[in-house]
């Protein structure tokens, strides 16, 4: 273990994920079929689409790295019913804005795993493309206080945090406190697949009064295996599952997506590895 890493340096720009999740389903006079039993022509024609994209701007120095996203994620499902009217409903609506101050304190190296870790600080704007009827657009502001394990072999993060959150909007009004825990895996099964994992959990611990809503917790976890087709091109079968638990709702909600997805990603200005104290530039 040493003190501080010297891995990277300076600006990085990476173009992390442009991708589409498609999925088709298309039926035609089944009406005319419903007193049979195949159950291949049940239901109606159905259209899924989801669009994800994510981009990094980060900076490294010497003792502190400040990570700096934009993540982009709308996705609908439009149903064509048998009178051909179509009914559209969004299933995503994210644009999530964040930038990061970690403290560049450790650098370890176990061998099979090599990873920096510090403390960090967070701020973060999430809004909506769409507002959502009857309730408009989502203002979400949140402000974070942790600690986490960055920028490993396997590990690419792992951090523990207390938030604070605050919803600007008047319909769904809420100022909160509470605790969250995250990780982001990767590994690579050969040259051309990789396995990718990501989960992420915040309980609500605080509620303060004037809030409209009283969210106890939030669970997103996202898995996918990604195949190389063409240098920054590949596919991949996609599973992500999110849950929301009310405290004042006994049930809590969820949305499961599986899919397929292509995917274009591409670190469009790498970081440098600095010089060492040996080393003069001429």
């Amino acid at each position: 273990m040493t003190d501080v890493s010297s891995e990277k340096d300076g600006l990085e720009l990476d173009l992390n994920r442009i991708a589409l999740n498609f999925s088709q389903n298309s039926l035609s006079n089944q009406s005319l079929y419903s007193s049979f039993s195949d159950s291949n022509l049940s239901g109606n024609s159905q259209l899924a689409l989801q669009f994800f994209f994510t981009f990094n701007a980060n900076y490294y120095s010497m003792r502190f790295v400040s990570f700096n996203s934009m993540i982009a994620e709308y996705g609908f499902t439009e149903i064509k019913q048998t009178d051909s009217s179509t009914i559209r409903n969004k299933s995503l609506d994210r644009l999530l804005f964040s930038t990061d101050y970690t403290q560049r304190s450790w650098d370890f190296d176990l061998g099979f795993e090599s990873f920096e870790a510090g403390p960090f600080l967070k701020a973060s704007y999430q809004t909506e493309f769409n507002p959502t009827p009857a309730l408009g657009r989502r203002h979400i502001i949140n402000y974070v206080l942790g600690a986490k394990l960055f920028d490993g072999k396997y590990i690419k993060s792992l951090y523990f945090d207390f938030f604070g959150e605050h919803d600007l909007n008047r319909t769904t009004e809420f100022n909160g406190f509470g605790a969250e825990l995250g990780i982001s895996l990767e590994y690579w099964l050969n040259k051309s697949v990789r396995f990718l994992y990501s989960m992420n959990f915040k309980h609500y611990i605080i509620d303060f009064r004037g809030s409209r809503i009283l969210p106890e917790y939030q669970f997103l976890i996202e898995t996918r295996i990604e195949v190389n087709l063409f240098r920054t091109l590949s596919i991949s079968p996609t599973l992500r599952y999110y849950r929301l638990k009310a405290k004042d709702i006994e049930i809590p909600a969820s949305n499961l997506i599986l899919g397929v997805s292509l995917n274009f990603g591409k670190v469009l200005k790498p970081a440098a590895k600095p010089l060492d104290k040996y080393q003069f530039l001429y």
